[in-house]
């Protein structure tokens, strides 16, 4: 199980045990170097993380070790979030920050959503309460 927490740009992992729901092994999984903000995230059948990057305007593939494996570079900062159909993978964006002018490619692709085929496929979603 992992969990983002963007303003300190470190991805936790959590062991998880599917029969009683317990969690344990509490860890650093990835710490982000770079200014950006790692945000929303989807994982693959091989257990490589596709993690949005808020700010570079990138979406890394992170392996099962915590190791970045590959990029995905896009052509406005504000990525977001990822999401898989099939081979593709969906990434969501957000407009330029108040304030921030950008280049005229950052402001028109802001907001926008893209599709990269990557060839891998992802994990089942599954909803649940806390």
């Amino acid at each position: 199980m992992y969990y983002t927490h963007s303003t300190e740009g470190t991805v936790y992992a959590w062991d998880y045990d599917v029969a009683d729901g317990s969690y344990t092994n509490h860890r650093v999984f990835y710490k982000h170097p770079t200014p950006g903000h790692p945000d929303g995230f989807r994982v693959d059948t091989d257990g490589n993380l596709w993690h949005a990057v808020y700010g570079e305007g990138r979406v890394l593939k992170i392996s099962p070790e915590g190791k970045v494996v590959g990029e995905i570079k896009l052509p406005t900062p504000n990525i977001t979030c990822t999401q898989f159909v099939g081979t593709e993978l969906y990434c969501t964006s957000a407009s330029m920050d108040e304030g921030d002018e950008g280049t005229e490619e950052q402001r028109k692709y802001g907001g926008a959503l893209f599709k990269v085929d990557v060839g891998a496929r992802g994990l089942d979603f599954y909803e649940f309460k806390l």
